[in-house]
């Protein structure tokens, strides 16, 4: 292979080892739908007024047993502003387009932030329905990764393919809104949808896309959702969601795998008759070890003794002490991916 060959390929190796270090973190996409699917929700909202009948529809998610969703307040809004509205219908149908629909209330529809909040009836059977995981994140980092559930266009629940938060605010109009700017691939119908985050827990809901750009979209950060999270009386999720993908560590928890320091220290006494013995050699060899070495660890490996007789005119039974200890300092701990990691 040639000098200028073999520097392109190196290039390639090189550009793709950077690319791969650089992907976003994001919860397995099976994991996702698996976990959630059965608590996001499809949404149509039909209305009458002055000016015909009209018929807005949307994604939602569920964050309570007892059946609170939560989704964007144009899907369940007129599409006219100010328009009066004469009588209203909210059907759900959860999980799935072909279930069956049940009717739900919007007890909060907040137009400031473009959120809502419905409420379903109880559900037949358990009483209780799906929920999922909500998170507490006020902030996400440019690059997060994250990945959405919906029902966009005219399809049924799908995924929304990973991506990433790519801007912090977003100007619409000349107008900057709190919203969070990424690449999802929304489409009409996702609006509402939940948008997870790599813990796997719910961090922003999908609102909007940029239809003069490509793969711009929006997301309301689900901070923004908190006073109807309260509304609700949920908790978040404080330690990750059922899909979380935890970032990668060393950390006091995890397994040790070794030492940078593992050695070992021995030593014989001298001679000396009677008053002592090997425990207190053993003692007195510790304390100096623990002096000598403050930020190690000492175990115990074994002692011994030697006696000798020191012969005529005057007879002693003479004694030495042997004491040795394993000496282990900074432990190294396995690198993995774990809930401690957070911390």
């Amino acid at each position: 292979m040639g000098t200028d060959m073999l520097r392109v390929v190196l290039l390639l190796w090189l550009l793709l080892g950077m690319a791969i270090k650089g992907q976003a973190q994001t919860p397995d996409s099976s994991c996702i739908f698996a976990a959630n699917g059965p608590a996001t929700v499809y949404i149509e909202y039909r209305y009458v007024t002055s000016e015909g009948e009209g018929l807005e529809t949307g994604s939602g998610f569920i964050i309570s047993p007892a059946g609170h969703v939560i989704t964007a307040a144009h899907v369940v809004s007129p599409r006219i502003k100010d328009v009066s509205v004469q009588s209203s219908k909210v059907s759900v149908r959860v999980g799935g387009r072909l279930n069956p629909a049940v009717e739900a209330t919007v007890p909060v529809r907040d137009s400031s932030v473009d959120l809502a909040l419905l409420q379903l009836p109880t559900r037949p059977g358990t009483n209780t329905w799906p929920t999922v995981d909500i998170g507490n994140q006020v902030t996400l980092p440019i690059g997060a990764g994250l990945i959405g559930l919906g029902f966009g266009s005219t399809g049924d629940l799908a995924v929304v393919p990973a991506g990433e938060k790519t801007a912090n605010n977003t100007i619409i109009d000349g107008q900057l809104k709190p919203w969070w700017q990424t690449n999802l691939a929304l489409n009409p119908g996702n609006s509402g949808g939940p948008i997870f985050g790599q813990l796997g827990t719910v961090v922003g809901v999908a609102v909007a896309k940029n239809d003069g750009a490509q793969l711009v979209t929006y997301i309301i950060p689900i901070s923004r959702a908190q006073h109807l999270i309260d509304a609700a009386a949920v908790a978040s999720a404080q330690a990750g969601g059922r899909c979380a993908v935890f970032p990668e560590c060393r950390h006091a928890s995890h397994e040790i795998q070794g030492y940078t320091v593992d050695d070992f220290k021995s030593k014989w006494g001298d001679w000396r008759s009677g008053g002592y013995n090997r425990g207190a050699f053993c003692n007195d060899f510790l304390a100096e070890l623990q002096l000598t070495y403050p930020a190690s660890t000492f175990t115990f490996v074994r002692d011994d003794e030697q006696s000798r007789d020191t012969q005529p005119p005057f007879r002693v039974i003479e004694y030495r002490y042997f004491c040795e200890f394993q000496r282990r300092e900074n432990p190294i701990y396995e690198l993995k991916r774990s809930i401690a990691c957070l911390q």
